[in-house]
């Protein structure tokens, strides 16, 4: 195997005062990831630590905020024509791309070159569970879309991204479904990151890393899941955040390669998570991640992937799991092992 897993186990030792002061040997491993080297670490025990800390999810609270902002919403159909803003006629001659229930429009504030909106639809707030794939294949699709719309005007905008936050506890100030998108002249930094060691790899072994990553967790069995579609699907062996799964397109490696049946593996694999999240593990935010490589430019190297993660869940006492190790010093640590949550997640697929 070409693709390799290095991991570290060690064991650590405390008095715990919650056993009369007797040894607690702990076993914690460190893991390094398969493509750019990253470390993360884990500790099994970390599960107790989160449910004294990381509340179920207060559903009367989320219920509340849905019903105030319901009529105020600027994203929903009765507001979003008179409050959103509209792109220049040199980006996008109509203002905003429309496609059924999905609309795309600029963020009010810019940080790339275009910083825009996606609506997943009509409805003021889904549950976790309720992100069908029909709804999320509507937005990708529409962005995607608006994206060749834009890219055919500004060509040298070939790095585009697009990912969602859900509820505060991921990062997202309105409960309405949407999406963040962003087009730039220069590649984002952990893309960049992907495409350099994908090349080096392809350089070094004559061999696609993805396509390596794919045959080597399916030999295993370890962490792959299964597929929807064209689409891979497997627990992050070395994450970049909770309860992550990663799917991979092994054919493709920018959004315009993407055909229907593609959009249709990304989304339906996409619900399934969904459901696993809010089913088995009882975690009600998330976020997730669709990567590209340069828009329209066929990669050897480089392939196309969807990232997927839990963050804790939303009540009136959260505790962010962003802390000063990730934030200062990007080192983090994980409780369930990938393991795990694969052979918990097969059973949605």
């Amino acid at each position: 195997m070409t693709v390799e897993f290095k991991k570290i186990r060690n064991t650590a030792s405390i008095l715990n005062p919650m056993n009369a002061f007797q040894e607690d040997r702990q076993s914690t491993e460190i893991r390094f990831d398969p493509l750019t080297g990253v470390k993360r670490l884990f500790n099994a025990g970390l599960t107790e630590k989160a449910k004294m800390f990381y509340q179920p999810a207060d559903e009367n609270l989320i219920e509340m905020i849905v019903n105030k902002t319901k009529e105020t919403c600027i994203f929903c159909p009765q507001n979003l024509e008179k409050v959103t803003p509209k792109f220049p006629p040199d980006i996008l001659p109509e203002g905003r791309f429309r496609k059924g229930d999905s609309w795309v429009f600029p963020n009010l504030f810019q940080i790339y070159e275009v910083t825009a909106i996606g609506i997943i639809g009509k409805d003021h707030f889904l549950k976790t569970d309720e992100f069908s794939p029909e709804i999320l294949k509507n937005c990708f699709s529409t962005i995607i879309d608006f994206l060749q719309a834009v890219h055919s005007r500004r060509p040298e905008y070939k790095y585009a991204i697009f990912g969602m936050n859900y509820l505060p506890p991921a990062a997202s100030s309105q409960v309405h479904p949407h999406i963040q998108i962003y087009m730039s002249r220069d590649p984002f930094t952990y893309v960049d990151c992907m495409m350099r060691e994908s090349n080096a790899y392809l350089e070094r072994n004559a061999k696609n890393f993805w396509q390596d990553l794919i045959e080597t967790e399916k030999k295993l069995g370890e962490r792959y899941v299964g597929s929807t579609g064209n689409v891979e699907w497997m627990a992050s062996f070395s994450p970049m955040a909770n309860n992550e799964f990663i799917g991979i397109l092994p054919e493709k490696s920018n959004y315009f390669e993407y055909n229907d049946k593609d959009l249709d593996g990304i989304t339906e694999g996409l619900s399934k998570v969904f459901s696993f999240y809010k089913k088995d593990l009882r975690m009600g935010s998330f976020n997730y991640i669709l990567y590209s490589g340069p828009l329209g430019e066929k990669s050897n190297s480089f392939r196309s992937s969807v990232r997927v993660a839990t963050r804790p869940n939303f009540n009136g006492n959260y505790i962010s799991d962003i802390h000063l190790a990730p934030l200062f010093y990007m080192e983090d640590w994980f409780a369930n092992v990938p393991e795990y949550l694969a052979g918990r997640l097969r059973d949605y697929f």
